[in-house]
């Protein structure tokens, strides 16, 4: 975990899912239990991307989405079905994923960093939360 935040730029935490399994690099929101689960809206930012799946009530490691590089899970809503390098990466409703389009009012959350196809795993440089 260490060489994780060392090379990422990231803090990670320890943070406990909700009664719902999580695939690694989605966007995680923290619910008034201090739990955590997908974020199901586009215009919601998010807490935390997931550094590794879990499985329902399971421990798992985050990053918050503050700043630094997190593995991102590109959605279906992808512009001609992949991302660029220096692309903006925009929050997906209901997924938890990223995305390179802006439809439906999306909020940008940082800059793809790699090339990456609808429902592979790339990675996103977060925009510092002012």
């Amino acid at each position: 975990m260490a060489e994780l935040a060392t090379e990422l730029g990231i803090q990670p935490q320890t943070r406990k899912l909700t009664a719902v399994a999580v695939v690694r690099g989605v966007r995680l929101q923290l619910d008034s239990n201090d739990l955590v689960a997908v974020t199901g809206a586009n215009t919601i930012r998010g807490d935390f991307v997931a550094l590794q799946a879990g499985a329902a009530s399971e421990f798992i490691a985050v990053a918050p989405m503050q700043d630094g590089l997190v593995p991102a899970l590109a959605g279906p809503a992808l512009t001609n079905d992949t991302t660029a390098v220096g692309e903006t990466a925009y929050a997906v409703a209901t997924t938890g994923t990223f995305t390179n389009s802006s439809a439906s009012s999306a909020v940008a959350v940082g800059r793809w960093r790699t090339v990456t196809a609808n429902s592979k795993l790339g990675s996103v440089q977060l925009f510092t939360v002012a």
